[in-house]
């Protein structure tokens, strides 16, 4: 982790000088020029791994020379993607070359398919040609499914820490120790790419440099763990499809449904399983953290499954009726993003798009006392702008938004969790008041826009837009001190 570190760290400084970084614009989602040294860091932190565990088990050398080219290789091709745009079918012979080293020099290629029922499914000499398409396929389902913060590198960690785990079980400490590693150069890359406390953007990404050749990692481990001799692997082939569940499922779902919907397959969209997250309202750092969630029940199936002895036809039945699941929910994502909006108000996660609070229940008289108590409690801390609004002069009641005043949108989404939790505290006596995040008013957060009406009359007002009620009261309070800037009633 700590080679990791100063490597990324050095990286950074030395892309910013020579002008190699990431430029915002197209289908990406970053703002600002963001250097692509993370693999710089996972590469010095493997080759370190590769040397230190030749050392204490000589017999991993054999295989150590085959194993550092693939690595290296990928890198080397992933930076040069990084910077000159390499097309797709010039990735794509190198990634099966080395394949092929992987294959004819280190000996790892996929035998067989374990046993499906009829015994052990062999597979000859489709062997190869499945280990070629095998490793290509995952080094692009961990490129593709880089695309914010922190996602391809959580994901990496909890898989590679699900092989570690299956490796210690079956004794061989050699991959342990490399897998261990290998982890912390991951977490190194994570402390400059995950946002967290202040830190509200990644410091670097990991690249195609990074992507590819973690991505071929875990195709040789997989490969290799699952295609020992019967009694002595440490997985079946089975077992793999769920320990790198989400980057398959995610990367098969989003090409099967471009070919479906008659595009290129390699032609960048935002239908991936992260960009429906982020456009329910999850934050990024949210959607990470469910994803990294979902890719551990994943691998604990996966694992319990091989533990408890779990005939690995209906393990591969599972497997496949949750890619079949997966695939009908990405094919209609009109269906799926008003369903992850329901999950994100269960779970309570703060929304992406909320910029304050939205109060209802309030009473006409007592604003003034509610706008002082509101000052006390949050003024010192934040400048807000507290407007209530009436929408019937013969009302009796109103209801209030209180925005929070900041240039920085990411510390708004950030610090309205702790707003909300302190007007619900200093408010908790009043039973008529009821509190929730404000979200933005724009289209792209209606969840109503692109539904048809379920018949002539149902009501077409547009509850979402913006405010149509009378102003009756507005504060704004500013580094403390608060002022009536508008008190009328028309």
């Amino acid at each position: 982790m700590i080679v990791s570190v100063v490597a990324i760290r050095y990286g950074i400084v030395a892309s910013h000088k020579l002008g190699i970084v990431d430029q915002p614009g197209g289908h990406k989602a970053h703002d600002t020029v963001t250097p692509f040294v993370g693999g710089v860091g996972v590469l010095v932190a493997t080759l370190s791994a590769v040397f230190i565990v030749s050392q204490f088990f000589p017999q991993f050398t054999v295989r150590a020379l085959p194993f550092v080219f693939g690595v290296v290789a990928m890198f080397i091709t992933g930076f040069a993607d990084d910077i000159l745009h390499l097309g797709y079918k010039i990735r794509f012979l190198v990634q099966a070359c080395v394949g092929a080293v992987m294959v004819f020099w280190g000996g790892v290629v996929i035998a067989d398919l374990g046993d499906l029922g009829m015994g052990l499914v062999q597979l000859g000499g489709f062997g190869v040609v499945l280990t070629l398409v095998a490793t290509i396929g995952a080094i692009n389902a961990l490129n593709m499914i880089d695309g914010i913060d922190g996602l391809s590198g959580s994901l990496s960690t909890v898989c590679l820490l699900l092989i570690a785990f299956a490796a210690y079980r079956a004794g061989d400490m050699a991959y342990f120790a490399l897998i261990v590693m290998i982890v912390g150069g991951l977490v190194g890359f994570l402390y400059f790419n995950l946002r967290y406390f202040h830190q509200r953007r990644a410091r670097c990404f990991l690249g195609d440099n990074g992507s590819m050749q973690v991505g071929f990692i875990f195709a040789w481990l997989l490969a290799d763990f699952s295609q020992a001799s019967p009694g002595q692997r440490i997985i079946t082939p089975v077992t793999t499809l769920w320990l790198f569940a989400v980057p398959l499922i995610d990367t098969l779902s989003v090409m099967l449904r471009r070919l479906w919907m008659k595009r290129s397959p390699f032609r960048p969209d935002r239908h991936h399983l992260h960009h429906l997250f982020l456009r329910a309202g999850f934050r990024v750092q949210d959607t990470v953290l469910v994803l990294a969630f979902v890719q551990l029940v994943f691998g604990v199936i996966g694992l319990g499954g091989l533990y408890a002895g779990v005939a690995e036809l209906d393990m591969l039945i599972a497997f496949v009726a949750a890619f079949a699941l997966c695939f009908y929910v990405l094919l209609r994502p009109w269906r799926f993003v008003p369903l992850l909006r329901r999950i994100h108000r269960l779970i309570g996660f703060t929304s992406a798009h909320a910029i304050g609070v939205h109060v209802s229940g309030l009473n006409t008289e007592g604003l003034g006392k509610f706008s002082n108590k509101l000052n006390a409690s949050i003024g010192p801390r934040y400048d807000f702008r507290f407007t209530a609004f009436k929408r019937d002069a013969n009302a009796g009641g109103c209801y209030g938004v209180i925005e929070l005043l900041c240039d920085d949108q990411a510390l708004t989404q950030t610090e309205v969790r702790d707003v909300l939790a302190t007007i619900r505290r200093e408010f908790r006596s009043d039973r008529a008041l009821r509190i929730r995040q404000f979200v933005e008013r724009k289209e792209a957060n209606d969840r109503r826009v692109g539904y048809k009406p379920r018949n002539a009359n149902r009501r077409v007002v547009d509850r979402r837009a913006p405010h149509k009620g009378l102003v009756i009261y507005r504060v704004l309070s500013a580094a403390g001190e608060s002022s009536v800037l508008l008190q009328c009633k028309a």
